[in-house]
């Protein structure tokens, strides 16, 4: 009997031990159970984060895509506006070239009607003189005065001729130093360095055409005048021109100083070669001695010279810089061929952008990823 009960009573403190043991068990359980479902609710939290970090950086992505269309778009609207500015300034150029070309061939043909002028008045003092010979007959002396007196009628007109020429030449001029000073004529704007220096020489070549077919009617007032009458239309044409290309190409010169001493000489030049139509009419001829004319012209050819040789002086000093634009202008592409590179390359960009964020959102979402390892 108290063998039973002592086995009895170890056995109770067995079950105590086991029962122990047990509710030990459950609390750890419990506990393993506690953890299990914090982890659960923290990782949820993680991946919802997650999400939301994802769908903000889709909506950054695309908000970036927008705003690249939208930068894209004001490019092109900007180089279209620049195309159609350049193909309205081309199409004023076109114009203004018309209309100097018209001018140009008017002046041309009036020339050639004062030349004509001037020829049919030599031919009637011709046929004057030979009928006064045979209507005179024998009286030598009465015939010879009245040669005279035709010869010098018809040289009066030859002068007057040749002074309203020059003063037409000197207004004209006139006109091209208004135009160099007018701020709201910009000159040719399409002309190079090359093209004003062969201008410059062309001027030095009309000059002393000039000065020589002044020096040659000088020597015989009573010849030939054509030769003057070229030269001087010669020469205020190409005054005109001279003082049109370096207005124009003024606008490669590095600062205003410089653009200021180029419109100064031109000036100069211009004022210059107006002394030879001034100087060369008969009433400024006829106020000197015979031995003060030709000196007269030349030192106005002199004077001429030199001042032209200011302009090709400032006109070389802007080479480097026109041939670095014009190199820079060789190498570019065409406008047009420009705004369709530059929007190739923009749809380009967006459409690898487009990819970009589709891979990432089709990408799986693990979550056993750390928030540093999502980002």
């Amino acid at each position: 009997m108290d063998k039973l009960q002592g086995d009895m009573r170890n056995k109770n403190m067995e079950l105590a031990d086991m029962m122990r043991e047990r509710d030990r068990a459950m609390a750890d359980l419990q506990r393993l159970e506690n953890s299990r479902a914090d982890d659960l609710e923290r990782l949820r939290r993680d991946l919802e984060d997650s999400e939301d970090r994802a769908r903000e950086l889709s909506r950054n992505r695309g908000s970036e895509a927008q705003d690249m269309l939208r930068k894209f778009n004001g490019e092109k609207d900007a180089l279209q506006r620049q195309l159609d500015d350049r193909a309205a300034e081309a199409e004023q150029l076109r114009r203004e070239l018309d209309r100097l070309r018209a001018e140009h061939e008017l002046q041309h043909q009036t020339k050639d009607d004062e030349m004509a002028v001037l020829q049919a008045g030599m031919d009637h003092s011709i046929v004057a003189m030979a009928n006064l010979k045979k209507q005179m007959g024998g009286g030598q002396s009465d015939l010879q005065r009245r040669l005279d007196s035709v010869l010098a009628e018809h040289a009066l007109k030859l002068r007057r001729i040749l002074d309203s020429i020059l003063r037409s030449c000197a207004d004209k001029t006139d006109e091209a130093v208004f135009n160099l000073n007018d701020p709201g004529n910009p000159g040719n704007m399409t002309a190079t360095v090359e093209h004003v220096l062969a201008t410059v020489e062309q001027a030095h070549d009309l000059g002393k055409m000039l000065s020589s077919s002044f020096a040659r009617y000088l020597t015989n007032p009573d010849g030939d005048q054509t030769e003057v009458i070229a030269a001087a239309v010669g020469l205020s044409n190409g005054l005109e021109h001279l003082l049109a290309n370096m207005k124009g190409v003024s606008r490669l010169a590095n600062g205003e100083d410089v653009v200021e001493r180029i419109i100064k000489a031109s000036r100069q030049a211009a004022l210059v070669g107006r002394q030879f139509f001034t100087k060369g009419q008969s009433g400024a001829m006829e106020q000197l001695k015979p031995s003060e004319r030709h000196s007269i012209i030349l030192d106005t050819n002199h004077e001429l010279q030199l001042s032209l040789g200011t302009l090709t002086t400032l006109a070389e000093s802007l080479v480097r810089r026109d041939v670095t634009k014009v190199s820079v202008t060789n190498t570019s592409e065409d406008i047009s061929d420009l705004v369709e590179r530059e929007m190739l390359s923009a749809a380009r960009a967006i459409d690898e952008a487009v990819m970009r964020l589709q891979s990432l959102a089709n990408q799986p979402r693990d979550s056993s990823l750390t928030d540093r390892q999502v980002q």
